[in-house]
C-alpha cells in the first residue's frame, strides 16, 4: 500500500466548538490556554506541511490572508504590519458567533505567522465581537530573542550521543547540572524543568537566559507551571525541542512530578519526550533519587532510558 504524505483531514467547525465544550469540562478555566497551544501547533504544522515561508514582513503580509481564508475560522479584513507588531482584524469569527473568545485562532495565528516568517511570535486578542465589539482584533509581537553568549570550542566534556534520553541516579539534587551547563557553554540551546527555585539556580550554575520551568502552584511567577498540569509542560517542553535544533533538556524534581500525578501518568510523559528528543537529534537528562522510588519503577525507568552514571 503506498504511503501517504502530509496529509489532510476536513473537520467541520461545529467540532471545535465540541472540543472546547470538553475541555471546559476537564479543566474549566484552562481550556483557552490549551486551545491557544492546539491552535499554534497547528498553526506550525499547516505551513510546515504547505512547505512555503515569507522572506519578509511584505511577503507576510501577502500570503497571510490567502492562507487564512482557506481556514474557515474567519476572514482577515484588516492587517496592520510594522517591525513591532503585526495587526489583524477579523470578521465572521467562528468562535465568536458562538459567544466565546478566540483563543484557538489566536494560537493558530501565531503558530502560521511564526513559521511563515521564522520567528516566534506571540498573539493577544484585545477586541472581540463576543463581547460586542464590531470585529475581532489580534496583535501579534514579537517574542524577546535572547542572545547565547560566544560558544567554547571543541567537544563537552561528556560528549553523550544525541538523540537520547539519559537517566542520572544520584542522591545529589543538582545531579546532571554541570552535564547540562557544560553543553550550552559548547553552544547547545537548553532548557531545564526543575522543582527548585530557579532564581537561585541560575546564580549557582550561571544559567544565564536559559527558558525554564518552575514546578510550582505559585500563579504570580510566569515560568511557573502546576506540577500536576502535564499537558501544559509537555506543550512548551516540545515547542523548545522543535526550535532548538539539537538542544538538551534537564528535568530535575521528577519524584516531585511522580508525587503530584502518579507513575504511569509521568512515564507516559517521559516516553513521549524520549520519542521527541530521538526526532530532533536532541538530548534529555533526568535525574532522580533511586531511594524515592520503588525498585520496580526505577527498573522501569532504565529499561526506557540509558543510564548515566553519577
Amino acid at each position: 500500500m503506498k504511503e501517504i504524505g502530509n496529509p489532510f483531514f476536513i473537520m467541520p467547525g461545529s467540532a471545535l466548538l465540541d472540543l472546547r465544550e470538553e475541555l471546559e469540562l476537564i479543566e474549566d478555566k484552562g481550556a483557552s490556554d490549551t486551545l491557544e497551544r492546539y491552535g499554534y501547533r497547528a498553526g506550525v504544522g499547516l505551513i510546515k506541511t504547505l512547505k512555503v515561508k515569507a522572506d519578509d514582513l511584505q511577503q507576510l503580509g501577502d500570503m497571510l490572508p490567502q492562507i487564512w481564508m482557506e481556514t474557515g475560522l474567519s476572514r482577515i479584513n484588516r492587517l496592520e504590519m510594522n517591525d513591532t507588531e503585526i495587526r489583524a482584524g477579523f470578521e465572521e469569527s467562528l468562535e465568536a458567533a458562538h459567544g466565546r473568545k478566540c483563543d484557538f485562532t489566536r494560537g493558530y495565528l501565531a503558530g502560521i505567522t511564526s513559521t511563515l516568517i521564522g520567528r516566534r511570535y506571540e498573539a493577544t486578542e484585545i477586541e472581540c465581537s463576543s463581547t460586542g465589539a464590531k470585529q475581532c482584533i489580534h496583535v501579534l509581537r514579537p517574542m524577546e530573542e535572547k542572545t547565547s553568549p560566544q560558544a567554547i570550542k571543541g567537544k563537552p566534556k561528556i560528549d553523550l550521543e544525541r538523540g537520547y534520553s539519559y537517566l542520572i541516579e544520584s542522591e545529589d539534587p543538582y545531579a546532571g547540572f554541570d552535564i547540562f551547563v557544560n553543553h550550552m557553554e559548547h553552544g547547545a540551546q537548553g532548557m531545564y524543568i526543575v522543582r527548585e527555585y530557579p532564581e537561585k539556580l541560575r546564580k549557582r550554575f550561571n544559567l544565564g537566559s536559559a527558558p525554564v520551568i518552575w514546578l510550582s502552584n505559585e500563579r504570580d511567577v510566569k515560568y511557573a507551571r502546576e506540577p500536576t498540569n502535564i499537558p501544559l509542560i509537555y506543550s512548551e517542553v516540545k515547542s523548545f525541542l522543535d526550535n532548538a535544533q539539537g538542544g538538551i533538556l534537564l528535568i530535575s524534581g521528577l519524584e516531585y512530578l511522580i508525587i503530584q500525578n502518579n507513575f504511569i501518568k509521568i512515564l507516559k510523559f517521559i516516553q513521549l519526550l524520549n520519542e521527541n528528543v530521538a526526532m530532533k537529534d536532541a538530548l534529555l537528562l533526568l535525574s532522580v533519587s533511586p531511594e524515592a522510588l520503588s525498585s520496580q519503577d526505577i527498573k522501569i525507568l532504565e529499561r526506557e532510558l540509558r543510564v548515566l552514571k553519577a
